[in-house]
């Protein structure tokens, strides 16, 4: 895209010419025919990197649903352990996915960026770029938002020892142990993120 926008950029300062009156040269004719080519082919370029991010990002939607389906998996796996029942839950496997997943999110976070800086450059009329960049980025940044928010789990939940004598309970003024972990393994140290945790307290009535 790049190629074809700087292609296109430099053809068009040089050989168009809007104050001449140069319609009957048929040399300037014939280069303004080639100019014309080149904007089409540029459009055509991309408004089809543009479908295929809204086809990435569709497939992204998917895969975000069955990972909330076995994410819902683990947390149920993860009660009947912490009441003592069978299991092992344990999260690589989901790290790994939700990884990947906030990976190929954030890679199209970048490319939408560079987009927009050839946007910058040049544009026309009825660019795609234009029109659909907005909607585009709304989308991926529903779609982190949501990745990141899931994938922010209680990992170790506080557990009873005996679960045969006595359920798990919390008792005021009793201490025990929780951690939380993060799915989304984060790579480049350039993403910033904040986490704040909140104990919801019960109503004793």
């Amino acid at each position: 895209l790049e190629d074809l926008q700087d292609a296109f950029d430099f053809c068009y300062k040089v050989h168009y010419r809007p104050g001449e009156d140069r319609n009957r040269d048929p040399e300037y004719i014939q280069e303004l025919q080639a100019l014309q080519a080149k904007l089409q082919n540029l459009d055509r370029q991309r408004r089809e990197v543009l479908a295929q991010m809204q086809q990435l990002l569709g497939r992204s939607e998917t895969l975000q649903e069955l990972l909330q389906e076995e994410l819902g998996a683990w947390r149920l796996q993860q009660q009947r352990v912490c009441l003592g029942g069978p299991g092992d839950p344990n999260l690589r496997l989901l790290e790994t996915w939700f990884t990947e997943l906030g990976q190929g999110l954030f890679q199209l976070q970048q490319l939408l960026r560079v987009l927009n800086d050839l946007r910058q450059k040049v544009t026309y009329e009825r660019d795609p770029l234009v029109a659909e960049m907005p909607l585009l980025e709304q989308r991926l940044r529903e779609q982190l938002t949501h990745l990141l928010r899931s994938a922010f789990v209680v990992e170790q939940q506080p557990s009873t020892p005996n679960a045969a004598k006595r359920p798990l309970v919390l008792r005021t003024a009793s201490k025990f142990s929780a951690r939380a972990r993060l799915l989304v393994r984060l790579h480049d140290r350039n993403h910033r993120m904040e986490a704040r945790i909140h104990i919801d307290r019960c109503d004793p009535r």
